[in-house]
């Protein structure tokens, strides 16, 4: 296997983005299995292109198929070779646009991307790599691995990763299996990463030291978003704000969304406070696991004001529209199988 930075993979269009990605560890195909279109010909998953509605072969794209790749809501793609360790991150739109990362020579990464997902403190690791931490957190253990794009201040060690297991009660006392879920939550904004506990009125905080050591605070927020019913919650970070998206649930419909409510976060009260429009003519993404991102509107052709959201085990691609107050459904096609969920790719600018 080739080293990963010199992999030869063709960049994407970026008109393209933003981008459901179905495949391997992405979407339901399970690994090494291919799916087949409508004319026979095998692929090893599909890119359905959000703006122009139109399904696409995976293949010449393995690195986004990959086990052992990790897709950010900031577009860049965390790949690590499992056998050499090494780790880049990967701008899937520009050929060649790699950031170098720490060799794992203590094997301390995942070597697959099974309940663990990436996030990056910072929209451009490329340009700040110093200031950019790159974060691999676990889905079901209260575990993270974690380390710094680029070379430290002086005096400081060189970059590498680290493992840092935590208390599950720094961020709930009610069970682990709930604090996971609230961890799946964790969005990155203004440097730091937030979550917010849905059991009581708390924000948990995660920052990293000068040193690179985890520093959790869990300070109280004023109103909380999380009325009775059946809900789920997604966080998106758009322009340095934070915003929450509860989805709404007919659990007797099969888990369906009946509704959307959104709250931003006034970091100066620390309260959640409930909007109408998502501001600054931005759209929000909630795919997989609740992870947010968000972009202008003008950027990619799409209507301001709306959500684009994936559900569990579904293939669809839905859209809330919050002036209208109704949500439509996109369908990727019949070669797409049902019973899939896929990842959204965004633009990395």
């Amino acid at each position: 296997m080739d080293s990963l930075e010199t992999q030869d993979s063709p960049p994407l269009d970026p008109s393209l983005a933003p981008i459901l990605v179905f495949g391997s560890g992405h979407g339901g195909v399970e690994a090494g299995e291919e799916t087949t279109t409508n004319d026979g010909s095998g692929t090893s998953g599909f890119l359905y292109s959000i703006p122009k509605r139109q399904l696409l072969p995976a293949a010449g794209f393995g690195y986004l198929n990959s086990d052992a790749s990790w897709i950010t809501p900031q577009g860049w793609v965390l790949t690590l070779d499992p056998r050499t360790r090494d780790a880049c991150l990967r701008d899937p739109f520009t050929s060649g646009a790699v950031v170098p990362l720490p060799r794992d020579r203590e094997g301390l990464l995942p070597s697959n991307n099974e309940h663990s997902r990436c996030l990056l403190s910072t929209r451009r690791p490329a340009d700040d790599p110093a200031g950019c931490v790159v974060l691999v957190l676990h889905l079901e253990r209260p575990v993270l691995w974690h380390c710094s794009c680029g070379s430290p201040g002086p005096g400081l060690p060189s970059p590498s990763w680290s493992r840092h297991e935590y208390p599950s009660e720094l961020i709930t006392a009610s069970s682990r299996g709930v604090a996971m879920w609230d961890m799946s939550m964790l969005t990155a904004a203004r440097g730091r990463f937030y979550t917010s506990v849905v059991s009581d009125d708390r924000l948990v905080t995660l920052e990293f030291s000068p040193a690179g050591r985890p520093v959790f605070s869990t300070p109280r927020v004023a109103i909380t978003p999380w009325l009775p019913g059946g809900y789920r919650v997604g966080l998106v970070e758009s322009r340095g704000d934070l915003f929450a998206v509860r989805f709404s649930l007919e659990l007797a419909r099969g888990k369906g969304v009946v509704d959307i409510f959104v709250y931003k976060l006034v970091f100066s009260d620390n309260a959640w406070v409930k909007v109408a429009q998502l501001g600054d003519s931005r759209v929000f993404f909630l795919g997989k696991g609740t992870v947010g991102a968000s972009m202008a509107a003008e950027e990619v052709g799409l209507k301001e004001n709306c959500i684009y959201f994936t559900n569990e085990d579904d293939k669809g691609l839905y859209v809330y529209d919050m002036e209208q107050g109704s949500i439509t459904l996109h369908n990727p096609g019949p070669d797409v199988p049902d019973c899939t969920e896929p990842m959204f790719l965004m633009p990395t600018t």
